[in-house]
């Protein structure tokens, strides 16, 4: 999915905020409030909306979840989509920016497209939606996610009766607030690495679903590292080994280093683990994660050795 992200123009008036070239809001600044600049803006809203029409406006969202504030304070993008009968809605909040007031609110934009409306409940995500097709879900995992679902039949239920209200009286502030409170408020499915176990992803990607793991380097002193190695698959962590990629070889010394496969039933399996890579020893470092990955089952060296990663 595409996120918008809101930046200010470089050709755009220093008291201008845009979304993109043409899409714009005037605002005035009037001081900053930590990393964020404050600022005040005019709500210009039609006195009704033609809930038939596209709609587009900027607007103030006063009290929105402190997950929101921190990531404008941090000027990080965030963008909230919803699809209810009437229109598909879409929310972008500006980074960096609050708006003036005893409780400073956030400014954003919020659109909405009546022919991409739709009666369809909330998704799950597709990794636990594929897990209950294939029925590997628990009994304590189907009760979860029928509540979820209860819950977010509710939510959009009550966020189609909010927007009804705003295109009748998009200039009442209340009414403003309450919707972008319910559009900021969607319950939250599970997540997959959570909800899911070791056994129940496996499965999936034996029966062809894509459910990749994470690799991270974490910087330590003395130019060493910390690898995680977080719910990666064989394939894809031999895949990347023998590439040079991430922190299992990039970050190392432009030396060969073993070629490694996977055993044969093994190449959706999983592993897990955090190495402290060490500059101080006298084994190098493409050594030592080596060696990790020699320990790992299911994986093994075919005796033959790679040239150094490219610069």
């Amino acid at each position: 999915m595409l996120v918008a992200v809101l930046v200010f123009l470089a050709a755009s008036p220093p008291d201008v905020v845009c979304l993109e070239p043409g899409v714009c809001t005037p605002v005035t600044r009037v001081g900053r409030a930590g990393p964020a600049d404050v600022v005040r803006h005019e709500e210009r809203l039609p006195a009704r909306i033609d809930p038939g029409s596209p709609f587009a406006g900027w607007m103030t969202w006063p009290r929105p979840p402190e997950a929101v504030r921190r990531k404008v304070e941090q000027r990080q993008p965030v963008e909230m989509r919803a699809v209810i009968p009437a229109a598909r809605l879409r929310l972008t909040v500006a980074p960096g920016l609050l708006t003036e007031g005893n409780e400073p609110g956030v400014l954003t934009f919020l659109s909405a497209d009546p022919l991409a409306g739709g009666s369809a409940p909330p998704a799950l995500p597709d990794a636990i939606s594929g897990a209950e097709t294939l029925e590997l879900l628990t009994p304590a995992q189907k009760a979860e996610v029928a509540r979820w679902r209860r819950a977010a039949s509710t939510w959009q239920s009550r966020l189609a009766s909010e927007w009804t209200a705003f295109t009748r009286a998009p200039r009442t502030a209340s009414v403003r607030t309450k919707l972008l409170d319910t559009l900021g408020s969607a319950p939250a499915p599970p997540v997959p690495e959570q909800f899911l176990t070791e056994a129940q992803r496996t499965e999936l990607r034996r029966k062809g679903h894509a459910l990749e793991g994470r690799i991270l380097v974490e910087d330590l002193p003395g130019d060493a590292y910390r690898l995680r190695v977080e719910r990666v698959p064989l394939d894809q962590l031999t895949e990347e080994w023998n590439a040079g990629l991430h922190g299992l070889v990039g970050r190392l010394e432009r030396v060969p280093r073993p070629r490694f496969r996977v055993r044969p039933g093994h190449r959706h399996d999983e592993v897990s683990f955090t190495l402290d890579v060490r500059s101080d020893v006298d084994e190098t470092r493409v050594s030592q994660v080596a060696r990790r990955l020699a320990e790992v089952p299911g994986l093994e060296m075919d005796g033959t050795q790679l040239p150094p990663p490219g610069l």
